[in-house]
């Protein structure tokens, strides 16, 4: 399923959660007895729950850590290496908006208290996609003349995406305020693309690399969630994620450009995100019993 149609599928499947919990709500609260008095349980958060939800989101690449190296090693007369060849490139970071959907589950503990405890679950697909060329060169280490200028053009995409998090909240009748963190996921499509012209040679290079490891991180943020009766609820939610990449995540050599030549591409990713979401707890509703 592409990105484009579980974004269409999430929608839908989310609007229709809205309506049900809508009709839902009337049904559960509408006095079968008219003007009768009507006994009210407290409502509970506890138990299990899943539900949809949309949102946008703001992606960010850090493109301050890229390493550009021309494979020429430079010696001194007694043979030793003293400089390679390389160039930073990077600065203006890509950054990117875009609407992202999925579903969720989790369980949620009330203590006899006010305070909430629960783990949940996410996943989803983040939609869009950014692009940017970077321009540079490298000089020889002895003259400073010109050794290889380069163009280096990075595309991302969206992917899919998931977290497992506690939650932590506080609530006051049909109101939970709550804090949550922990693990992330997200599986974005990276591609880059190099050109370069070897002044010394005169030749021209290419070369292109499609990158969608899963990476790993953590999210924390935050939400409000309302209960529309005893089954659903509402809520709007913050999250930031965070994935910090290694040395070695987006790198790649190439043997047939020139001897011992390689290209760094190492950025970190983080990614805000608000979303409204909707939520259907299991279990039965509170009974009210007329005032006799």
């Amino acid at each position: 399923m592409t990105l484009t149609k579980f974004a269409l599928v999430s929608t839908v499947a989310l609007g229709t959660l809205s309506i049900a919990a809508q009709a839902n709500a009337a049904d559960i609260y509408t006095p079968s007895t008219k003007d009768a008095p009507i006994v009210v349980v407290p409502p509970t958060w506890t138990g299990f729950y899943f539900g949809g939800h949309l949102g946008a989101a703001w992606s960010q690449i850090d493109t301050n850590k890229n390493t550009y190296y021309d494979g020429y090693d430079y010696y001194d007369h007694h043979g030793n290496l003293v400089a390679i060849g390389y160039a930073p490139f990077g600065g203006n970071n890509l950054n990117d908006q875009n609407a992202f959907g999925g579903g969720q589950f989790g369980y949620n503990w009330q203590t006899g208290g006010n305070f909430v405890f629960g783990i949940e679950v996410d996943i989803g697909g983040l939609g869009g996609e950014n692009e940017k060329t970077f321009f540079g060169h490298t000089s020889d280490y002895f003259s400073g003349d010109l050794q290889d200028g380069f163009a280096v053009r990075v595309k991302s995409e969206g992917g899919f995406y998931g977290d497992v998090t506690g939650r932590l909240g506080y609530a006051w009748g049909n109101t939970l305020l709550y804090a949550k963190g922990g693990f992330a996921w997200i599986q974005p499509e990276l591609k880059v693309s190099v050109a370069a012209y070897d002044n010394t040679t005169g030749d021209t290079y290419g070369i292109s690399r499609t990158f969608d490891d899963t990476l790993t991180g953590w999210t924390v943020g935050g939400g409000l969630e309302f209960l529309l009766n005893p089954n659903w609820s509402v809520k709007v939610e913050y999250l930031h994620y965070n994935f910090e990449l290694d040395n070695n995540r987006w790198n790649w050599g190439d043997t047939d450009w020139a001897a011992n030549s390689w290209k760094l591409f190492n950025n970190d990713l983080t990614i805000d995100t608000v979303k409204l979401g909707v939520n259907y707890k299991f279990g039965s509703a509170p009974v009210y019993t007329p005032l006799k």
